[in-house]
């Protein structure tokens, strides 16, 4: 896909005029319009702009990605300590309970006075549908 090309889809798919997006960027009508129709390119110093505008990554704009969605993150292991293995099982249910992100793991352990609770969660549901904007 060349840039162009994805300038107009995001354009497009967001209901943004060539007016409208050319004012916004402060470069006219001609100049979007050949961009989109693949006569000229913008210039690279524009692109950090282009993207916050559209909201995606600078490598989508340039076809280095396969979907506009930005760096996600996958996997996090947290640890908490807690006054109790009570309510360690309670954080644990509370997990459990979240559809988002999905607890995968945990290990409630005792060190003298302190437990500790030690949670794995995945982010990656459905990660290629995901948009983070």
């Amino acid at each position: 896909m060349n840039i162009g090309k994805t300038i107009r889809e995001l354009r497009q798919n967001r209901g943004i005029t060539q007016e409208d997006f050319s004012e916004a960027l402060r470069v006219s009508v001609q100049t979007v319009s050949r961009w989109e129709n693949g006569v000229n390119a913008p210039d690279l110093s524009m692109l950090p702009q282009l993207a916050v505008y559209f909201g995606v990554t600078t490598d989508y704009l340039l076809g280095l990605e396969r979907n506009n969605t930005m760096a996600k993150l996958i996997k996090t292991t947290e640890t908490f300590e807690l006054a109790s293995k009570q309510e360690a099982e309670e954080m644990v249910l509370k997990f459990k309970g979240e559809k988002f992100p999905l607890l995968k793991d945990y290990k409630i352990s005792a060190d003298g006075n302190r437990v500790i609770l030690e949670v794995t969660k995945e982010f990656n549901s459905e990660l290629d549908s995901m948009r983070f904007d």
